[in-house]
């Protein structure tokens, strides 16, 4: 019998306690399993599952089968969260994946039938669960303690065991398995719950999805501010309308506009730490606390001092990439949030055209 315990021993005796990635089909075949994560199965040959621990740096799976699953585990890698794997994984049989890094980044995803039932953070659930059954894990983790720390990447992989029948025990370990170098499958345009939005039938989106290059970095950049300075409130902000002209400021102007940004940004970010105190614990929706109002204006002015630091020493053609900067700041489940996020995801792909 394994338990959250044993297998969080079990990581640290691999060396897969700080980054891994276990993925486990119900019932699927090992070559398809490979070639949907990238990989030639003609290519594979027998490593050690302790061995895995010095083929950190390369694109290498390590594949076996527990039972009525296969198992696919990843060293410092994380293919088996993705989408893109995911998915195509679960035609095959129910799909489960349990991934971490050393920065604490994590993921439990459980994908069925072609679609993400449901995935989130293992660190932060409530916050960051989506998928097509947000309630989909709910019943296999019943006695599972996510909370504790000290055995949540083990607790990560019971979920998994629950999930497809897969068992991460001695007999497992000891072998076989293959490893195989795979190729990153390339990443979708869009993913699941984007590519039927309303969004995609209006302008700008129409225009955008209709000649998805590099030249549409700037207007979508500036799309995705705009919609941050209305989301935190600041779109008449004086600080704000001076940044959008930043560049037809005199040199001293634009570095004068920056330290006064920043101060703003420091004086905001104080503020809303001394309200965040005095408000309740229990506050829902957790986005529309009074303090998170103020957070996000720390946010978008900080935003708008790399805006302008990006027109020193001289002015330049368009705004700096700093859409992964706002993401903090469009918070919430409204219609301006969900604007920015699928301008997000298209400037992300327009990025990785270039």
């Amino acid at each position: 019998m394994t338990s959250p315990q044993h297998l969080q021993g079990l990581l640290a005796d691999l060396g897969l306690e700080q980054a891994a990635t276990f993925t486990a089909v119900h019932g699927g075949d090992e070559d398809a399993v490979i070639r949907l994560f990238g990989g030639n199965p003609g290519q594979c040959r027998p490593l050690r599952l302790e061995e895995l621990r010095e083929h950190y740096e390369r694109d290498l799976i390590l594949v076996s089968r527990s039972g009525p699953a296969v198992i696919v585990v990843e060293n410092n890698n994380y293919q088996g969260s993705r989408e893109e794997v995911l998915r195509p994984l679960s035609r095959h049989g129910r799909t489960a994946s349990a991934y971490w890094n050393v920065n604490a980044v994590s993921r439990l995803s459980l994908a069925e039938g072609g679609l993400i039932s449901c995935a989130f953070e293992m660190i932060a659930p409530e916050y960051t669960m989506f998928g097509a059954r947000p309630d989909a894990w709910q019943p296999l983790l019943e006695g599972l303690d996510l909370d504790d720390y000290e055995t949540r990447w083990g607790t990560g992989l019971m979920a998994v065991e629950r999930a497809t029948g897969a068992r991460f025990d001695n007999s497992w370990v000891r072998g076989p398995h293959r490893a195989v170098e795979i190729t990153r499958v390339p990443e979708s345009l869009l993913g699941q719950g984007l590519i039927d939005s309303p969004l995609l039938k209006r302008e700008p989106f129409i225009s955008y999805l209709a000649d998805l290059r590099p030249t549409l970095l700037k207007p979508m950049r500036r799309h995705a501010l705009d919609l941050a300075l209305a989301h935190a409130g600041l779109r008449e902000h004086p600080l704000a309308v001076a940044t959008l002209a930043a560049a037809t400021l005199p040199a001293g102007e634009r570095v004068r506009l920056r330290e006064d940004l920043t101060a703003a940004h420091d004086q905001a970010h104080t503020r809303a730490r001394a309200m965040l105190i005095g408000e309740p614990e229990d506050f829902e929706p957790e986005w529309e606390r009074p303090s998170h109002l103020v957070f996000r204006q720390a946010i978008v002015f900080g935003v708008l001092a790399q805006c302008v630091a990006a027109h020193l020493p001289t002015p330049t053609d368009g705004l700096p990439d700093i859409l992964s900067s706002l993401d903090t700041a469009m918070t919430g489940d409204g219609a301006r949030a969900h604007e920015f996020w699928m301008v997000k995801y298209l400037h992300d792909a327009a990025r990785r055209a270039a």
